[in-house]
C-alpha cells in the first residue's frame, strides 16, 4: 500500500507539471509557474544531499538502518541532481527575463523532461544500479509482494506511465483524441510491418540468449542475485498452464503499453533514441550494475528505430511479444 500510495503521489505530481509545461507554452505565467517550482524542488533536492553527506560524514546514521556505501551514493547522486536541475533552470530564466531568445533547452515541455530525466536518472535509478548489492539486502526489490507480481500491482505500476504521457503530450488540454494518439505515434500496421516486428522479436529474444550466457560466466554473483530478483517477481513456474499464458499476457501488454507510450511515444520525440534508451534501460534497476543492462539499452535502441520508421504501435507489439515469450520461455523450458 505504501508503495502504490508513494507511486500515486509521484504521478500526480509528475502529471501536473506536464499539464503545467504544456499550459507554458502560451502562457508566461505559467512558464514563469513551472520554472519557479522546478527551481525550488531543485534547491530542496540539493539541500537533501547535502544533508546526507553531512549525515555519511558523521556516522549519524546507524548502519543497520542505512548502509554507509549506500548512504555515501544516496548523498552524490542527490546532489548532482540538484546541481543539474539548477543548471536546466538557466536558459527558461533568461529567456524569461529577455536576456536570451528562445531555444530548444527553454521550450517548456522540453525543459521538463529534461529535468525530469536528471532526476530521475540521478536520484532513483542511478541508486538502485550502483547501490544494487545493499538495497537486495534489506528486500528493496521486492515491492512489498514477497512473490511473483499481482495483476493490481503490476497495473498500479505501468498505468501511471500512460497517464504521464497522455498528459506530458497536452492531452485534454491542446489535443483531442486523434491528436494525442497521433503525437504518440500510434496509428496501423501493414502486414510487411508486422512481419517485421514478428522477426525482430525472435531476433530479440535469440540476442538475449547470449546476454544471458555472458551474464552468467562473468558475473555469477550478480547473476544468482538478479536471478532471484527476477524470479521471486517475475517467474510462472507452478502456475497451470492458462494462467502461466495469462500471467505472461499480462507481463507483456501491461509493460509494453506503459513503458511504449511514455518512452517512445512521449519522451523519444523529445530527447531522441540514445537518451531516451539510457533512461530506458536505468529504469530496470532489478538487474543492478550487470551486463543486462547493456542488452537492455540495445533492445531499447531497436524499439526506438521501430518507432521512428513505423510507429509506437510496432515498437508496443515488440515490447509486449518479447516480454511474453521470455515469460512464457521461463514456464516452459526453466529446469
Amino acid at each position: 500500500m505504501q508503495n502504490f500510495l508513494a507511486l500515486l503521489a509521484v504521478t500526480v505530481f509528475v502529471g501536473a507539471l506536464a499539464l503545467l509545461a504544456q499550459w507554458a507554452r502560451k502562457s508566461r505565467g505559467a512558464e514563469i509557474s513551472l520554472w519557479v517550482t522546478l527551481l525550488f524542488v531543485s534547491l530542496l533536492v540539493l539541500g537533501a544531499g547535502a544533508l546526507l553527506a553531512v549525515a555519511r560524514i558523521s556516522g549519524s546514521v546507524p548502519a543497520d538502518l542505512y548502509p554507509p556505501g549506500l548512504l555515501t551514493i544516496t548523498a552524490g547522486a542527490v546532489s548532482a541532481a540538484g546541481v543539474i536541475g539548477l543548471a536546466l533552470c538557466v536558459p527558461t530564466l533568461l529567456k524569461i527575463v529577455g536576456r536570451r531568445p528562445a531555444t530548444f533547452l527553454s521550450d517548456p515541455p522540453v525543459f521538463l523532461a529534461l529535468w525530469l530525466f536528471a532526476m530521475v536518472l540521478l536520484t532513483n535509478n542511478l541508486i538502485g544500479i550502483l547501490g544494487f548489492d545493499q538495497l537486495e539486502e534489506i528486500g528493496a526489490f521486492s515491492l512489498g509482494t514477497g512473490g511473483r507480481l499481482s495483476v493490481g500491482l503490476i497495473l498500479a505500476t505501468q498505468l501511471p506511465f500512460v497517464a504521464v504521457a497522455l498528459l506530458g503530450v497536452g492531452a485534454g488540454l491542446r489535443c483531442g483524441l486523434r491528436q494525442t494518439l497521433a503525437r504518440l505515434g500510434y496509428g496501423p500496421l501493414n502486414a510487411k510491418q508486422l512481419g517485421i516486428v514478428v522477426a525482430f522479436v525472435v531476433g530479440a529474444f535469440a540476442l538475449s540468449l547470449g546476454a544471458d550466457f555472458l551474464f552468467r560466466v562473468l558475473q555469477p554473483e550478480l547473476y544468482r542475485e538478479v536471478g532471484e530478483i527476477s524470479g521471486t517477481l517475475f517467474d510462472p513456474r507452478g502456475l497451470g498452464l492458462v494462467p502461466a499464458v495469462l500471467f505472461a499476457l499480462l507481463i507483456g501488454l501491461a509493460a509494453g503499453l506503459g513503458e511504449e507510450t511514455l518512452f517512445r511515444g512521449a519522451v523519444q520525440p523529445t530527447l531522441g533514441i540514445l537518451p531516451t534508451s539510457v533512461l530506458f534501460a536505468s529504469m530496470h534497476v532489478q538487474y543492478g550494475p550487470s551486463l543486462l543492462l547493456g542488452y537492455i539499452f540495445v533492445l531499447s535502441v531497436g524499439l526506438g528505430y521501430l518507432r521512428r520508421h513505423f510507429n509506437t504501435t510496432a515498437s508496443f507489439l515488440a515490447h509486449a511479444g518479447y516480454n511474453f515469450v521470455g515469460v512464457m520461455a521461463a514456464y516452459l523450458f526453466a529446469a
